[in-house]
């Protein structure tokens, strides 16, 4: 049975996706993702061991929104459901920007210091150079107190005899929180760091509406503190795979 809060999400999310049904006659496009991932690591951190990750999202026009859930393998890890909405919109043929929010439910924190997470972001993509896409990216969360700021750059490359594009991404960024651990007792936890990645990615249509992906990526971070930064593992250079299946309709 599913348990209230798993409920409570679904319900927002039903929610979310409503006015983007009743917006026009058609209905939204709709996504949907069922990963495995040998490793859950955010922003350069690790946040849990191997998972299983779901994604339903919904768009129409400039509007989309969704629900993300990771539930990893092993007890113990954390637990981690968003809801999350974004604005998108071109305000030149140079740009693409996309104003987000997202709401974060954590269980499994250790100590319980972190229950939840609310995040706004500004993002902008740029026009491609060469064949590379650029994008800068602006969150703000107010619970965390946190700013981050992350450079980006993709490049999709063609795999003719496959069929297929092989897409490559690079990425660096710097956060800086006053209250990293909000549910924990005592003084805030005031830290910063900086993290950088990338992931190669392979999407191969196998149907009408399913794309089989695999994924390798890599994350790194340093000058985090274990106590007064981001929770998660200590260990750093992540390595980790994906594998899932993407349904489209």
């Amino acid at each position: 049975m599913l348990s209230r809060h798993t409920l409570s999400c679904f319900l927002c999310a039903a929610i979310l996706a409503a006015p983007l049904v009743a917006s026009a006659d058609e209905p939204p496009a709709a996504l949907i993702d069922l990963d495995y991932a040998s490793r859950y690591v955010f922003r350069g951190v690790e946040r849990a061991g191997s998972s299983a990750q779901a994604t339903v999202e919904f768009s129409r026009d400039q509007l989309s929104g969704g629900v993300w859930s990771s539930t990893p393998f092993e007890n113990g890890g954390t637990r981690e459901v968003n809801l999350h909405a974004a604005y998108t919109w071109r305000p030149s043929t140079a740009v693409t920007l996309a104003a987000s929010v997202t709401q974060v439910w954590l269980d499994g924190v250790p100590g319980d210091e972190v229950k939840r997470t609310f995040e706004t972001g500004l993002a902008a993509t740029f026009a491609a150079i060469n064949g590379f896409t650029p994008s800068l990216a602006y969150y703000h969360d107010l619970r965390l107190r946190s700013d981050t700021t992350q450079v980006g750059v993709t490049r999709s490359v063609p795999l003719t005899r496959l069929g297929a594009f092989l897409e490559i991404e690079v990425f660096a960024g710097c956060a800086e929180g006053k209250n990293w651990r909000p549910d924990a007792s005592g003084a805030w936890r005031q830290d910063g760091y900086d993290y950088w990645g990338g992931a190669v990615r392979l999407p191969y249509r196998i149907g009408l509406h399913s794309t089989v992906i695999g994924g390798l990526h890599y994350a790194d971070a340093c000058g985090r503190s274990t106590v007064n930064g981001p929770f998660g593992g200590s260990g750093r250079h992540n390595l980790w795979i994906t594998l899932g299946v993407n349904l489209d309709f």
